[in-house]
């Protein structure tokens, strides 16, 4: 939105004013002794604290500097939330806003693998990126993690980010065409694992070699439709029937490829992205694989319900970080909220990633 100089100006004085009025009543708080004075300064300051916030957002947009006094703005209202310092804040926080059916999909189909003695698992996930779905994978590897490894991380394989720790996902190796997918991918497990001159992915396949020390190995993929070729599902049907009878020494694979689709979520797919959607499906059809699609926004409720599951019981305090986080929005994401009460999950994980700071600062 534009604003001019005058208006600008304008909500300056304001804020201005509302900072000055603040202030007073903090010190008229601190001087109070009824508790009918108390209650009704505390209402004035919540209220205007909340005013102050959002002209600050609005400033912010005017000044171009959005993004920076959001993430101010969200910090000190997470600050303010009550969280349980006896529960761990772990990695797992920054990407567990519920998903109850892809969640509950991925479960069932994982259980029915564990008990077939399915050694290689794959898990295909398309959504819009802005449903975040290369963040549905990191969960259930954390969540693998905690339900299956009681947290022990000797026992699962896994490539992460050195600074952050977090799972890192890494490009499909891709070729020209199929035969040098296939060698472009024999190179990635190669080095992966780092095989000696001696050894070779087929003797990997073949004999288990070298005996990982593992009882889990995720790998996690992504590719951008743009990048999407008509070789590719060849390219994957071959990875999956390359693995299928491996060596008793080899640990259990999980394999999660993320397709990347413009706006999969609102159901309006051209020819190019059907094509690839129907690819998928086609694969899933004929092997024992699980398409996790689409991914969709988010409801209201499971964002409220995970700032409760962190500890905080107040309703207010609650409110008060959703107000600050609803009003900087994007317009269009404003939008989706404002008519069907939906988030999209890049959003929320802003969100996240600001308490998952606070909570560990």
């Amino acid at each position: 939105m534009f604003y001019t100089p005058e208006e600008i100006k304008g909500y300056e004085e304001e804020l201005g004013l509302l900072i000055r009025k603040l202030h007073f009543f903090k010190e008229e708080r601190n001087k109070a002794v009824d508790a009918g004075a108390k209650f009704s300064q505390d209402e004035e300051i919540a209220r205007l604290e909340k005013q102050i916030r959002d002209l600050k957002l609005i400033l912010a947009s005017a000044n171009n500097i959005h993004s920076a006094d959001k993430d101010s703005l969200l910090m000190d209202a997470a600050r303010g939330l009550n969280i349980d310092e006896e529960e761990e804040f772990g990695l797992l926080h920054l990407v567990n806003v519920d998903r109850k059916e892809m969640r509950g999909k991925f479960w069932d189909a994982f259980d029915e693998n564990e008990e077939k003695k399915q050694e290689f698992q794959y898990y295909f996930i398309s959504a819009c990126p802005s449903q975040m779905p290369p963040s549905f994978a990191e969960r259930m590897v954390y969540e693998l993690l905690l339900e299956e490894l009681d947290g022990d991380s000797d026992s699962l394989h896994i490539v992460t980010y050195e600074d952050t720790g977090r799972l890192r996902i890494q490009d499909l190796p891709v070729g020209r065409n199929a035969r040098k997918c296939r060698q472009r991918f024999k190179e990635y497990v190669q080095e992966r694992f780092r095989f000696a001159d001696t050894q070779s992915f087929d003797t990997f396949i073949e004999t288990g070699v070298p005996k990982l020390p593992y009882d889990y190995v995720a790998v996690a993929f992504e590719l951008h439709e743009r990048h999407w070729e008509d070789f590719l599902p060849e390219y994957l049907q071959w990875m999956i029937d390359t693995f299928r009878c491996p060596h008793q020494d080899v640990p259990v694979f999980l394999f999660f490829f993320v397709i990347y689709i413009e706006k999969q979520h609102l159901g309006h797919l051209s020819p190019a992205q059907q094509a690839i959607v129907d690819a998928l499906k086609s694969l899933a059809q004929r092997n024992e694989t699980t398409l996790l699609t689409p991914l969709l926004p988010v409801e209201e409720g499971d964002l409220r319900a995970w700032l409760m599951d962190l500890g905080e019981r107040n309703p207010n305090k609650v409110q008060q970080v959703m107000d600050v986080f609803l009003s900087g929005l994007r317009e269009a994401d404003r939008r989706l909220y404002e008519e069907k009460k939906l988030l999209n999950m890049k959003d929320i994980e802003e969100l996240q990633a600001i308490v998952y700071r606070v909570a560990n600062e």
